[in-house]
């Protein structure tokens, strides 16, 4: 294990995956480097230097994820109510044509935890949660980059399910006001929202809708690919 100078980039990476989201795909973490050969070339360099620091774990897994992901749908109170149906068999749709593939992400380590503190733990609960949380982490990774006031405002699921009121569902994030009051729930719609027959679209839309709280519902994008 090497001692690292730690940039501003690193610190961003290791905050986000202690606080933010449970892992990060290196495709994601690419947005923070420039999109040249040089820039890979860095991007791959500095990932193994955080881990060779022993900050970050590197894992590959074969999961049903796409390179990019995108807003499915978006409800506010005064909106009409989405079409669940329509947006359940569209997302069926989605899922069904994408295939297993290869992706390499982070994690964050109890090394870096004990550095930086931590919100999010047992990262690596399953493959299918590795899965969604890839996407949950390009979610992320979108606000940072074009919403970066957001993204310092988005609190993990860990949080919202200690503080959450009887009854209440539990969502992937919410971006809080500056009283800390949820203003956005933030939600990513991965396989098994597809294998419920809309069932998990409906729960998320009624405890929203319900509590007056707009929401945002993210999956990959049509056809596999933006």
């Amino acid at each position: 294990m090497t001692t690292l100078s730690l940039t501003e980039r690193d610190r961003t990476i290791l905050l986000a995956l202690l606080h933010k989201v449970p892992v990060l795909s290196v495709s994601a973490l690419s947005e923070l480097w420039p999109d040249t050969d040089s820039g890979r070339d860095n991007l791959a360099r500095r990932v193994w230097q955080l881990e060779d620091a022993g900050l970050v774990r590197r894992y590959s897994l074969s999961v049903q994820s796409a390179p990019t992901v995108s807003l499915f749908y978006d409800w506010s109170p005064g909106k009409p109510e989405p079409d669940l149906g329509a947006a359940a068999w569209a997302l069926s749709k989605r899922w069904a044509a994408l295939e297993p593939r290869r992706v390499a992400f982070v994690t964050a380590t109890a090394t870096a935890a004990t550095r930086y503190g931590v919100t999010i733990r047992n990262p690596l609960r399953s493959t299918s949660a590795v899965a969604h949380n890839v996407g949950l982490g390009m979610v992320y990774m979108h606000y940072l980059m074009h919403e970066p006031l957001l993204a310092s405002a988005w609190v993990a699921e860990e949080v919202i399910a200690a503080a959450r009121g009887h009854g209440e569902k539990v969502v992937d994030a919410c971006i809080v006001d500056s009283t800390s009051t949820p203003a956005l729930a933030v939600e990513f719609a991965g396989a098994s929202y597809a294998a419920s027959n809309g069932e998990r679209l409906r729960d998320i839309h009624h405890d929203c809708s319900e509590r007056g709280l707009p929401y945002e519902m993210w999956t990959v994008p049509e056809g596999g690919a933006a």
